[in-house]
């Protein structure tokens, strides 16, 4: 916060700084108009040199996946969920940018940690790793998901080449209870 009210105070000191020694070379009216006209040709300058807008993201809640339903959730402790993909290797690259998105998506809907391992001796098999904060937020983050993860998932899914659909695994990570 000190950083940017330091940004913002600096800003305006230098500023009154150059259009007050504008104002005493030229004119108080003079000094407004090249203002208006810098700050117009900034504003399109800025506007043409940005980056490309992203589309908005469609954030509806989607509904697809069911929230799993254990006898005896766990009550503390991190939960690990394992995802397990078999590919086409020919379709490695375009797999990894689909899960570079799905990644961000986990981790924006509360995921503490996320990572991919490629097995060695399997070319076409990855395993992706999401780690939760506990049970509860592990169901928070399914609750979580929108109509544009959901078409995230999908389109990772649609890499997947086995007979069975990915198989999901969770568990409980030793040593994370708190007690």
């Amino acid at each position: 916060m000190s950083l940017y009210q330091m940004a913002l105070m600096g800003s305006g000191a230098l500023g009154a700084a150059v259009w007050g020694q504008v104002a005493t070379w030229s004119s108080v009216g003079a000094s407004l108009c090249i203002a208006a006209v810098s700050t117009t040709l900034m504003l399109f300058w800025v506007g043409r040199s940005s980056a490309p807008r992203i589309r908005e993201e469609n954030l509806t809640p989607s509904n697809e996946l069911a929230a799993p339903v254990l006898a005896d959730p766990p009550a503390t402790g991190h939960v690990l969920v394992t995802i397990e993909y078999r590919i086409d290797p020919a379709q490695e690259a375009a797999f990894r940018e689909v899960m570079q998105a799905y990644r961000r998506s986990r981790l924006r809907r509360g995921a503490l940690k996320w990572e991919l391992l490629h097995d060695l001796g399997h070319p076409g098999v990855f395993t992706e790793h999401i780690l939760d904060e506990s049970w509860t937020e592990h169901l928070r983050r399914i609750s979580r998901m929108t109509a544009d993860d959901a078409e995230l998932r999908n389109r990772a899914r649609a890499f997947h080449v086995g007979e069975t659909p990915p198989v999901v695994r969770r568990y409980l990570v030793d040593g994370t209870e708190r007690g």
